[in-house]
């Protein structure tokens, strides 16, 4: 099923990719974004080429870097066309609040060990604490579950997931033509 954009603008169709000011990557697509047999390496490298010709704005966390340097090369990354973004306190302080939530609620509901991941709860912090990040790209669908519980709770959250799951053509509506 295809959702039709409105094309009304005077440059010719939209691209879906309007609403993303910024992306935050996480650290499952940086993994698959250097690993041609992964097998959602081309649906990475489809997402990381559109936001590049768009010339949208993507971060790398420090956290993610840490993330990844536990058995990859930080010289394996193109960091050129990367935003890094350190974690700082405004960052601590939100990832604080929204820790303190999900680890009251595992202990209120008894929810499995891995509602709390604190460097799932990080960056979502550093996302919404960094003006011009409106996306965060994933493949953990638990990192989706996790903004639910904290907006079940109250917080107010303004990020949006991109699955890297669903190919890049499919999540935004668009036709998926071969190059």
């Amino acid at each position: 099923m295809w959702t039709w954009i409105n094309t009304s603008t005077i440059s010719g169709a939209n691209t879906g990719l309007e609403a993303v000011q910024g992306a935050l990557l996480d650290t499952s697509l940086i993994l698959r974004l250097v690993k041609p047999s992964d097998p959602l390496y081309s649906n990475v490298q489809s997402w990381f080429r559109e936001l590049l010709g768009h010339k949208v704005p993507m971060y790398l966390s420090t956290i993610a870097i840490a993330e990844y340097c536990v058995k990859g090369n930080v010289g394996e990354l193109p960091l050129p066309n990367l935003r890094i973004l350190p974690f700082n306190m405004d960052h601590a302080m939100r990832a604080g609040l929204y820790a303190l939530t999900l680890l009251e609620q595992r202990k209120r509901d008894g929810g499995d060990e891995r509602a709390v991941v604190l460097n799932d709860v990080k960056l979502l912090a550093q996302a919404e604490a960094t003006v011009g990040i409106s996306h965060f790209l994933t493949k953990d669908l638990g990192f989706v579950a996790r903004m639910q519980a904290l907006q079940a709770d109250g917080h107010v959250l303004r990020t949006t997931v991109l699955d890297l799951n669903i190919p890049m053509a499919a999540a935004l509506g668009l036709l998926d033509f071969p190059e």
